[in-house]
């Protein structure tokens, strides 16, 4: 081997062994493993659903732990599907009404949270400390909110027959205005 072969052989080793060191330091993006076990007890979020019914083909970890979700997998029900972050204010700000919401809809509409380009820790200690009550799903990539909009907060009104009916974008103000949403584009008061 010539000399410049060695040191091109030496680069890559190096380069794999960084990769590898790197690779175990660092988190899955789904947010598993033992660091991140006491936030997803603290945050008792329910097992997230077994489909999106959107019109992507990916599957999204689920903050609770368990499966991941595939995104264009059928709803079992009509759904509102929010897309939010902890970086955005005003997606923050409609937590609390989005959290009233599905406590009211329970049994008629579920809600899922899509938490778009952040991190496990951060969806699973905001839902702890603001005590969300309704499964959480990652899209650290924000590809499904790409698809859908530029912005968060985006929510996403689905037809229990998997249809989009209704995309909501910017922060919903009050519970009201998302049930009279519901009833506009989904046919079902509370």
């Amino acid at each position: 081997m010539t000399r410049s072969q060695w040191v091109g052989l030496v680069g890559v080793v190096l380069l794999l062994a960084t990769a590898v060191v790197i690779g175990e330091r660092e988190p899955d993006p789904a947010g598993g493993g033992p660091d991140l076990s006491e936030l997803r007890a603290a945050a008792s979020l329910p097992a997230c659903p077994t489909g999106l019914g959107l019109d992507a083909d990916l599957s999204l970890p689920c903050l609770a732990g368990g499966p991941d979700v595939p995104v264009d997998a059928p709803l079992a029900g009509p759904t509102v599907v929010n897309i939010w972050g902890t970086w955005c204010a005003p997606c923050v700000d409609e937590v609390p009404e989005l959290v009233e919401f599905a406590e009211r809809a329970a049994g008629k509409i579920a809600v899922v949270g899509v938490l778009t380009s952040d991190t496990a820790r951060n969806g699973l200690a905001f839902a702890d400390e603001f005590d969300v009550t309704y499964p959480q799903v990652l899209d650290d990539q924000g590809e499904v909110r790409a698809r859908y909009g530029a912005g968060a907060p985006l929510t996403l009104f689905l037809r229990g027959d998997g249809r989009l009916a209704h995309v909501e974008s910017g922060a919903m103000e009050s519970v009201e205005e998302i049930e009279a949403l519901a009833a506009t584009h989904l046919g079902v008061r509370l």
